[in-house]
């Protein structure tokens, strides 16, 4: 993800800490005052902070060495605190204005963190906040364990599943076509299918065997191709994909890629 100009908080102010801040996304909104903010996963000895947790702007934290917290703000930034760590959890940005920010997707996030199982399925359990079948382990993994909405990008469609103990004739439908001959094969979890939808598509039908999955489709838009993780996490937010969410936050909180 690259940097747009103007948007990166001063960091020199915490270099008296022992803690290690780490900007992994962007201001949504040039020259945006400073926000308050939401957990979304916290690990280590991070004392009482749990994911959905509001925290107001002029909080101080506390970390003991080998605890980490990622939270994002009212502007659209996400940020990882990593301990040993005593003082506030953001600097004013450079360019100070009146602007807002956007308090409907630290609502809509805290609403999706506080339910059961997302602090375990952020960190890489077995179970899911957004229900009972696990997210994919990357953002663009589209899984067939189940119906209900999903975010694609351009390119190959990466179909995922959980369970890969057996071979599994796949089939897909859309407006735009239907794909025959197609199968997951045994010890597989992800089958890649080029030119599966068009643009055009917003469901696909998915057969595997003699299971039905019904999956409305949210085509990223082109203006967000370069986009930060926390525009991409309000999108898919917007588009009601909240496994893919999910699977946004933890693998920001684990430093990973977002692939």
């Amino acid at each position: 993800m690259k940097w747009l100009s103007g948007r990166r908080p001063h960091l020199a102010a915490r270099t008296a800490f022992r803690a290690t801040v780490a900007l992994v996304a962007l201001s949504l909104t040039v020259g945006m005052a400073r926000a308050d903010f939401v957990v979304l996963a916290a690990s280590g000895a991070s004392g009482a902070l749990q994911p959905g947790a509001r925290l107001a702007d002029d909080a101080t934290l506390t970390l003991p060495d080998g605890a980490k917290v990622t939270l994002m703000s009212r502007d659209g930034r996400m940020l990882t605190l990593k301990g040993a760590y005593s003082g506030p959890l953001d600097q004013p940005l450079e360019a100070a204005a009146a602007a807002k920010g956007n308090d409907g997707a630290l609502q809509k996030l805290s609403r999706l963190l506080q339910g059961g199982g997302a602090r375990s399925t952020v960190l890489g359990a077995a179970r899911a906040g957004a229900g009972d079948i696990p997210p994919p382990p990357g953002i663009w993994h589209i899984s067939v364990d189940s119906s209900g909405p999903r975010c694609v990008q351009p390119g190959a469609l990466q179909l995922w599943r959980r369970d890969a103990g057996q071979d599994s004739p796949v089939t897909l439908r859309s407006a735009s076509g239907r794909r025959d001959g197609l199968a997951f094969a045994k010890d597989r979890h992800v089958l890649a299918v080029e030119n599966a939808v068009s643009e055009d598509d917003d469901r696909l039908l998915v057969s595997l065997g003699d299971e039905l999955r019904d999956l409305a489709l949210a085509h990223r838009p082109d203006t967000l191709a370069d986009a930060s993780p926390g525009e991409l996490l309000v999108w898919m937010l917007d588009s009601d994909c909240k496994r893919q969410a999910l699977t946004l936050i933890g693998r920001v909180h684990a430093g990973q890629p977002l692939d």
